[in-house]
């Protein structure tokens, strides 16, 4: 990281995309206000864009959440397609609902968890989107894992219905994104944790569920 510090976990999630490479780091500590080393938001996360010219990579991005908050783990997942980046923050607090076009910077709701969308343009990145669940509640953790492909995302929230989990599959329209279907397992049970990983290619999204018994 071009501000690298104790226990900012960078690493913790990797995408690659082409010759665009986005690492997570949901340790680190800036508020993303004052630059890249105010450290005045614990574990408020931040995540990494690098990119390759021939053999030579150098950071083009240090992302960080438009409602960055403490303890919200942005960056504990990341995804990359194109010029388009999802970054999980599974701890953000808010009870905002659905595709937020109004910013709420609350925190009502902890740990329900937000994804976040960048898109490029040239070399500059910029938030396009806000995504929280529909049916939002405290320590769904939505946003633990994401995937991104074109124009749809996935971000699953593994500890939602008694941890039995969900997943959310969001499409965009031009600049305008909406939620497109909510997944659940056909033999939805307790603990089964469904939407701990997601992967989407195309038409076609799969879902882990590693506690399922």
């Amino acid at each position: 990281a071009s501000n690298t510090e104790a226990d900012d976990h960078f690493g913790h999630s990797v995408a690659v995309s082409g010759d665009t490479v986005v690492v997570g780091a949901p340790g680190e500590d800036s508020t993303g206000v004052d630059g890249d080393q105010d450290n005045n938001a614990s574990s408020a996360g931040a995540a990494y864009v690098f990119v390759r010219n021939g053999t030579t990579w150098s950071q083009q991005a240090y992302l960080k959440a438009s409602n960055t908050g403490a303890y919200d783990n942005f960056g504990y997942s990341v995804a990359v397609s194109g010029d388009t980046v999802v970054v999980g923050a599974p701890a953000e607090d808010s009870d905002a609902i659905g595709v937020v076009e109004v910013q709420t910077d609350n925190n009502n709701a902890s740990s329900a968890g937000a994804a976040y969308v960048f898109v490029r343009s040239g070399a500059a990145w910029s938030q396009q989107a806000y995504l929280k669940a529909f049916n939002t509640g405290n320590m769904d953790f939505f946003g633990w894992s994401v995937a991104v492909s074109g124009d749809t995302v996935v971000v699953g929230t593994p500890y939602k219905d008694s941890d039995a989990g969900a997943a959310y599959v969001f499409v965009r329209n031009g600049t305008t994104w909406s939620q497109q279907a909510y997944l659940k397992a056909s033999n939805t049970g307790a603990y089964d944790n469904f939407g701990y990983s997601v992967a989407v290619s195309g038409d076609t999204v799969v879902v882990g569920a590693p506690g399922e018994d």
